[in-house]
């Protein structure tokens, strides 16, 4: 594994998450596999997370429209993936990859995300600016969740969405009301209301890291900074500055965030959530470093490159606690990688 200084790693995370002993060793064979959503092409390409190849390759089914995946979400034996074009979620299960259901959403499917503690998956669709709540215990529709009208007016839509650990709350980002600040919500699921908003800066997305569930993390590219929000009342903790801040992924004390814009230069950046303070910043091999995911042990992170040429994932090495990020390889795919998730098996 290539690492940078340990050194370096040492003083920035002095006492967090060291190995014990003379001579212990600071990585283990990665197990499970990582699920890309091919946009262009109407698939799925899964990667084993150990050799980083693709072992197989998902076809969506055929429906109205050709199929345009655009998010994926693991979750207990099932791999979620939205289908913009069709107006549907389609579920696999994660061990052979056979196809279980297909599931009707709003109009014009976007993020996508699943409460950890609870049978639920929140869709934003952005063309009926509506969420739909889906059962993952039945597969089918709870509820459709419906957004602040004053900002629906304003030609606001949902564009992220992340649910609390035991689904009460979903936060939801607003974009495209056209003065240059979009906003971030919290609803209460069960009661279809809204709970607190907060004005960020442009293209927000979010997340909760597993270690901070206070705390929601709010890339905005048009600002190019990360806040911090209060879960509770969406109140400011902090911010830092991050150049086009997009893409988001929290593993451990950790945050990794993906400058999308500025060709792969500085395209990955480390946080150390803790400390409040950016730790690191790695070049990508190719332009707009999109979408990341990380695996269970947090030795390997995967970040999608997306637009209409792109077919790559790019893959990075760390031992969180010791070493920080360094680029390893890269991963061909198919048309467009957009979303993607880890299945841990």
């Amino acid at each position: 594994m290539k690492v940078k200084s340990l050194l370096l790693s040492v003083i920035l995370f002095s006492g967090v998450g060291m190995a014990a002993g003379a001579g212990a060793s600071y990585t283990e064979i990665e197990q499970g596999k990582v699920a890309v959503a091919n946009r262009a092409s109407g698939t799925v390409s899964i990667i084993n997370a150990q050799t980083d190849t693709v072992v197989s390759t998902l076809q969506l089914p055929a429906s109205s429209a050709t199929p345009e995946p655009m998010y994926v979400v693991y979750k207990e034996n099932r791999l979620y993936v939205g289908d913009r074009a069709n107006n549907r979620i389609v579920v696999y299960d994660s061990f052979g990859f056979n196809l279980l259901s297909t599931i009707s959403t709003g109009q014009g499917v976007f993020h996508m995300w699943a409460a950890k503690n609870a049978q639920m998956l929140l869709v934003n669709n952005d063309i009926d600016k509506t969420v739909t709540v889906i059962d993952t215990n039945s597969l089918s529709v709870l509820n459709t969740l419906s957004l602040p009208a004053d900002l629906i007016e304003q030609g606001f839509k949902p564009h992220d969405v992340f649910v609390s650990d035991n689904g009460r709350s979903a936060f939801v980002s607003l974009v495209g009301g056209g003065n240059g600040d979009d906003y971030v919500i919290k609803l209460s699921i069960k009661h279809n209301r809204e709970l607190a908003r907060k004005k960020v800066g442009g293209d927000p997305h979010l997340f909760i890291s597993p270690l901070k569930r206070k705390t929601l993390y709010v890339p905005s590219q048009e600002s190019g900074t990360v806040l911090a929000l209060n879960t509770k009342n969406l109140a400011t903790r902090y911010q830092l500055d991050v150049p086009n801040a997009h893409g988001i992924f929290a593993q451990e004390r950790r945050l990794y965030v993906t400058n999308i814009a500025d060709g792969g230069s500085q395209g990955l950046y480390t946080i150390d959530a803790k400390r409040r303070h950016i730790i690191d910043m790695d070049n990508a091999p190719y332009g707009a470093p999109h979408n990341i995911t990380v695996t269970a042990n947090g030795q390997k992170i995967y970040v999608t490159h997306s637009g209409a040429t792109q077919n790559k994932v790019s893959v990075f090495e760390t031992v969180p606690g010791v070493a920080l990020p360094s680029f390893s390889t890269e991963v061909t795919v198919e048309g467009n990688p957009f979303g993607l998730a880890y299945i841990p098996h």
